[in-house]
């Protein structure tokens, strides 16, 4: 039996063990996909169970990106239309606050354990730190550039940034990384004068972050970036496609836009607009796993819980695909709004969902 196939088998059985512990917390938890759209001014929630649309929150235009509450009470979208969080009540979908913003906002993301929103400010050298139970902005953390993406270590002790500029010199760090109990940067990495792109982490046993990885400005892959060493270790690419098989319409600087690393940590998914593919490799040994055909302009990627699906936002055709992680098979394609951006997954106490 070859290398592969061997690690399909061990990942079915891990998403076994997963769907199992997932049916436990299922009792008194509910499991959502928000996209959100772009273009409009709405965002979809989507049912993993039945791959459905079951709401839609109206009032949150431009949202680039979502994230909720760590007690599930409310959702945060970035309004990029006038420079603010819209604040939404879960239980009845209503626009309850809005926080204003220095700037423009693109990602952003909470920190359970400080209780702590982190907004990406994409055109000014800042990020926003906001206190999620006063919903006021405590900090704002002077950075290299304006940041497009945000993220936290699954331990919750960092914060990582992708700087939004393209940098000057090749040493100039385009990812910064941000002692999340000081909120100061700690230390930074360049990308070899690239501008980054979506990111993702993975994570050692104990969830202290292990690597980074990184898509970059014109390029079809991602870095790998050593957590220990500070820097960035290999470049990863997909196989090359002919000339014919690619699709260079509406995908900008952004070759490549998406990635996510399995809740389980078996796999690394890659959205490549390039291609109109999503590609996957095992981790650790980011051996290749094959890829997908999905349509034109994937634009994000997230997964459930029990990672046995990825929901692939999908500009080009205003829908989200699913994905089986296992079979590396469509199994549903689900009509959303204009311009679908970011999609992300959220799990909320079954008293906060209407």
């Amino acid at each position: 039996m070859d290398n592969v196939k061997m690690r399909c088998l061990l990942s079915a059985f891990l998403g076994t063990c997963l769907v199992w512990a997932s049916s436990l917390l299922a009792q008194d938890s509910v499991v959502q996909i928000i996209q959100t759209n772009y273009a409009g001014t709405n965002a979809h929630i989507i049912d993993p169970n039945t791959n459905t649309v079951v709401d839609i929150i109206e009032g949150v235009p431009k949202a680039h990106a979502a994230v909720n509450h760590p007690d599930g009470t409310y959702f945060y979208f970035a309004n990029e239309f006038v420079n603010q969080i819209d604040v939404v009540d879960t239980t009845t979908l209503q626009v309850v606050d809005r926080i204003p913003l220095i700037d423009r906002p693109n990602k952003l993301v909470i920190n359970e354990t400080y209780r702590k929103l982190y907004v990406a400010i994409r055109d000014s050298a800042y990020l926003q730190v906001i206190d999620v139970d006063t919903h006021e902005i405590i900090k704002s953390l002077p950075v290299h550039f304006g940041i497009h993406n945000v993220y936290v270590t699954k331990d919750d002790e960092y914060v990582v940034a992708g700087l939004a500029k393209n940098p000057d010199t090749v040493d100039e760090p385009t990812i910064q990384v941000i002692d999340a109990s000081t909120d100061e940067i700690v230390f930074g990495v360049p990308l070899d004068g690239h501008r980054v792109r979506p990111m993702a982490i993975e994570s050692n046993a104990d969830g202290s972050p292990k690597r980074i990885f990184a898509q970059a400005t014109r390029l079809n892959g991602f870095y790998v970036v050593d957590w220990d060493q500070r820097k960035a270790v290999d470049f990863v690419s997909p196989p090359t496609l002919p000339i014919s098989q690619q699709n260079f319409d509406g995908i900008q600087e952004g070759v490549g836009h998406g990635l996510q690393v399995l809740p389980d940590g078996s796999a690394l998914w890659y959205a490549s607009r390039l291609d109109s593919r999503v590609y996957a490799w095992a981790l650790p040994s980011l051996e290749f796993m094959g890829g997908i055909e999905v349509g034109p302009s994937p634009q994000w990627l997230t997964a459930t819980p029990d990672s046995q699906t990825l929901y692939v936002s999908m500009v080009g055709s205003m829908e989200t695909v699913a994905v089986n992680t296992r079979t590396h098979e469509i199994i549903a394609r689900i009509p959303v709004g204009f311009g679908p951006k970011r999609n992300s997954t959220h799990v909320l106490p079954v008293a906060a969902v209407r």
